[in-house]
């Protein structure tokens, strides 16, 4: 029944557009949730002109799964428009299996090679890792609203990342801490496409790799940290 009460139609959509066009039909009745999933993938500069060549040469590296210190560990954040409200998910794999892969894909593409390993980040356990060196990563907050209305759209979010890098020769431990806090305003008079709502996804996706980027950059190439 639609008369007073809100019906919930959730639709994980493959089809963003089509989705929303359904959706919009709808409009007015009914405050109607669509779920649209989020693939991390590393994208930008070549990492391998961003990283520092005694770096680079580390025969291997330990990848540890980033922990998500977040209540909602498969939440990217959600987009109202009017009476639709589109749910960014990571989908099938949790935000912190895909902040991970981003991670090791980052280090690929600059000619090291990731390993999987434990590690807790912690000082006293660095000399029981299955290797010389290890990165470890927590998500405190990675959180993306947006609002669209008939003349304008704004989104905004909030990345924080800690990573850690483990030197096991050296038993030392390097953290960088990186924030990204991206805010955007869109004009778009009495559009009749759904491109707005599309493109919080490429913020997101962006800004995601901007922090991983600009984390793993700073934490590699202080001239004082660089590992031996």
């Amino acid at each position: 029944q639609m008369g007073g009460e809100t019906m919930r139609n959730w639709i994980r959509a493959g089809s963003l557009g089509a989705a929303l066009l359904l959706l919009a039909s709808l409009w007015g009745c009914t405050t109607s949730y669509v779920q649209r999933p989020v693939t991390l993938r590393y994208e930008g500069p070549k990492s391998g002109t961003l990283i520092d060549p005694s770096v680079q040469a580390f025969p291997n590296i330990i990848i540890v799964p980033f922990v998500d210190l977040r209540r909602k560990k498969s939440s990217f954040g959600t987009y109202h428009w009017g009476g639709l409200s589109v749910d960014f998910i990571s989908g099938r794999e949790t935000v912190a299996t895909g902040v991970t892969r981003l991670v090791r894909d980052f280090l690929l593409k600059a000619g090291m090679k990731p390993v999987n390993g434990k590690w807790n980040g912690r000082l006293d356990s660095l000399p029981g890792i299955q290797g010389e060196h290890a990165i470890y990563g927590e998500i405190e907050r990675l959180d993306f609203s947006g609002k669209g209305r008939f003349y304008e759209a704004k989104n905004k979010g909030t990345i924080r990342l800690i990573i850690k890098w483990g030197n096991r020769s050296s038993r030392k431990i390097v953290t960088r801490k990186v924030e990204i806090t991206p805010n955007t305003r869109e004009i778009h008079l009495f559009t009749s496409d759904f491109n707005h709502v599309e493109r919080m996804e490429g913020l997101i996706r962006s800004s995601v790799n901007r922090a991983i980027r600009e984390g793993l950059t700073t934490l590699f190439n202080s001239p004082t940290d660089r590992g031996r």
